[in-house]
C-alpha cells in the first residue's frame, strides 16, 4: 500500500522525556446536554472548541485525556482515559470527543485522580485542565485532593474551567487551583472556553495534517459496503495514496483538493474530496451498482392466460431470467418465468389474470432486476364453431375455433352441465383450427368448450349433436 508512510502518522504514543505534560479532564455527564448558546448544548460547544485546541496545540507537547460521565447513567466510576499519555495527532483526539454522549454522575475528585495517574514520573512539571459544568456528584472531596496534589514532588498545577456552571458556583472550586497555583475560569460562552484554554495551555501554529476516513456506501440505499479498493489523487491527477479492502480507508492529507476512486465487490465510484484543517473527516463514498446493460422488446398489450415472444439483451448468465411480475415487486416474486438460456425471443407463458404487469430481465447473481417493461394483459376472447349437422357416433370431425392459444389450451368434449375440468375427449390448441375431435358412440347433446391451460377456465362453449346409429 503506497500510503504506508501515512500509517506511522497514526501511531498515538511515544516514549516521554522530562518534560512538561498536560491532562485534560473533560465533563461527559448528562447535565452537558443543558443549552448554552442559542440551541447549542454545552456539550456541543464544548466539542467545537476542545476540536479547534487540539488542532491547534503544540504537537511535541505530550497529553492525555480523561471523560467520564458518558457510558453509564447513575455510575460513579464511570471515568475513562480517552487517550493514554503521549504525543497525538491533534484531529484524531479532537474526534474521540465527538464520540461521547453525555449521560452519567459527575465523579469529579475519582477523575482527577485518574488524571494523576497520567502523569509520568520522569515529567518535569504537569498541568491538569477540568473542564466541568457541575460540582461534585458521588461524595468526593476535591479539596482534599488538591491537598495531596500540593505535597507532591512536581510542578503540578490544576486549573479549573467552570463550564455553563451557575453563578458562583464555580468558586466552590477555587480550592485546587488556590493550592496548587494553577487558575480558576467561569465560561459561560464557547470564546471563553477558547480564551481559558489558551492560558494554561498556550497553542502554538502548526503545520496541518487531517486525518480522513472514507468508508464506502451504496449511492442508491446508503448501505455500508463494507471492504473496498481506494485511490486518492491531488489536483494535478498525482495518486498520492492506494488502499487495498479497506473499511474504513484512514489516511492523512494537507489540506486541499482531491479526487476519490474506489471499487467493491459489484460497485463503482469516484467523488471529488476537500480536505480541511479541522477535526477528523469521516466521509461516506456512495458507489453505484456496476449494473450490466439489459433490454426488452415486447408488445403493449397481451392476452391474459396465453403465450408471449419476448426479445432481451443483457449478460445471459447462468441462472438469468425472463420473468413477468407486479410493478414494484422484489426480484423473485413472479407470475411467469422463463431463464435466458431458452433462446432469443424466448416463449413466456402468461397468467390469466388482467392488469397492469412488468416484465423483467432479472440477474441471477447477484439478484436484481436489470430492465423493465411494462405490459398490459387483457381479457382473452375465444369462439368456437362446431358442424352444422348431427355428427355420426364415433366419427371424427373438425371444429374452428379462436383464442388466445396459450400453453396447455385446449378443445373439450364434455357432457353440459359438468365440471369445468371434465372431459370426454380433448385437443390441444397449439395443433391448430379447425380442431379434430372424435364424437361419443352414444347419441345425445354435448358440449364444446375452450379451456384456458393456465387457469382452466372456460372462455366459450357450444353445443354438438352426436345422432343415433341407424
Amino acid at each position: 500500500m503506497r500510503n504506508a508512510v501515512f500509517a506511522a502518522a497514526l501511531c498515538a504514543a511515544t516514549p516521554l522525556t522530562a518534560e512538561p505534560v498536560t491532562v485534560i479532564v473533560f465533563d461527559a455527564s448528562g447535565s452537558m446536554w443543558n443549552r448554552l448558546e442559542g440551541d447549542l448544548s454545552r456539550i456541543e460547544v464544548a466539542r467545537d472548541v476542545m476540536g479547534n485546541y487540539f488542532v491547534d496545540r503544540d504537537p511535541d507537547a505530550p497529553y492525555a485525556i480523561v471523560a467520564y460521565g458518558h457510558n453509564r447513567r447513575g455510575d460513579c466510576g464511570d471515568i475513562e482515559v480517552v487517550t493514554p499519555m503521549g504525543l497525538h495527532i491533534g484531529a484524531g483526539q479532537a474526534n474521540r470527543l465527538v464520540g461521547l454522549i453525555p449521560q452519567g454522575m459527575t465523579p469529579l475528585t475519582d477523575a482527577l485522580r485518574v488524571a494523576r495517574d497520567q502523569i509520568p514520573d520522569t515529567a518535569e512539571a504537569a498541568d491538569i485542565v477540568l473542564i466541568t459544568d457541575g460540582l461534585e456528584t458521588c461524595g468526593g472531596d476535591p479539596c482534599a485532593l488538591a491537598t495531596q496534589f500540593a505535597s507532591e514532588g512536581i510542578a503540578l498545577r490544576a486549573h479549573v474551567v467552570g463550564f455553563g456552571m451557575a453563578p458562583g458556583e464555580v468558586g466552590a472550586l477555587s480550592c485546587l487551583p488556590d493550592q496548587t497555583g494553577g487558575l480558576l475560569f467561569d465560561a459561560a460562552t464557547g470564546a471563553e472556553l477558547a480564551a481559558a484554554l489558551a492560558q494554561v495551555t498556550p497553542a502554538e501554529p502548526v503545520a496541518v495534517t487531517v486525518v480522513m476516513s472514507l468508508h464506502a456506501v451504496s449511492a442508491e440505499t446508503g448501505a455500508p459496503l463494507g471492504a473496498a479498493d481506494w485511490q486518492i489523487a491531488d489536483e494535478t491527477g498525482a495518486v498520492v495514496a492506494e488502499g487495498e479492502k479497506s473499511d474504513p480507508f484512514d489516511i492523512v492529507l494537507p489540506p486541499g483538493e482531491y479526487s476519490v476512486a474506489a471499487t467493491a465487490p459489484g460497485y463503482t465510484g469516484k467523488m471529488a474530496l476537500t480536505v480541511r484543517p479541522d477535526i477528523v473527516q469521516r466521509v461516506a463514498v456512495p458507489l453505484a451498482e456496476a449494473r450490466p446493460e439489459a433490454s426488452l422488446e415486447a408488445p403493449e398489450t397481451a392476452p391474459a392466460g396465453g403465450a408471449l415472444n419476448v426479445s432481451w439483451s443483457g449478460p445471459d448468465a447462468e441462472g438469468d431470467r425472463i420473468t413477468l411480475a407486479s410493478p414494484g415487486a422484489a426480484a423473485g416474486e413472479t407470475f411467469a418465468v422463463t431463464l435466458t438460456r431458452n433462446g432469443n425471443p424466448v416463449t413466456l407463458r402468461l397468467p390469466d389474470e388482467t392488469g397492469l404487469f412488468e416484465l423483467r430481465y432479472e440477474q441471477y447473481a447477484p439478484q436484481r432486476i436489470l430492465a423493465t417493461r411494462p405490459i398490459t394483459l387483457a381479457a382473452t376472447e375465444a369462439s368456437i364453431t362446431p358442424p352444422g349437422a348431427v355428427l355420426p357416433p364415433g366419427k371424427r370431425f373438425e371444429i374452428a375455433w379462436t383464442g388466445p392459444a396459450g400453453p396447455k389450451d385446449e378443445i373439450v368434449l364434455a357432457q353440459p352441465g359438468s365440471p369445468d375440468d371434465a372431459r370426454i375427449t380433448a385437443t390441444q390448441t397449439r395443433w391448430g383450427s379447425p380442431a379434430k375431435l372424435k364424437a361419443p358412440d352414444a347419441a345425445g347433446t354435448y358440449e364444446l368448450r375452450y379451456r384456458v391451460g393456465a387457469s382452466g377456465r372456460i372462455i366459450a362453449r357450444a353445443p354438438v349433436t352426436v345422432g343415433a346409429t341407424e
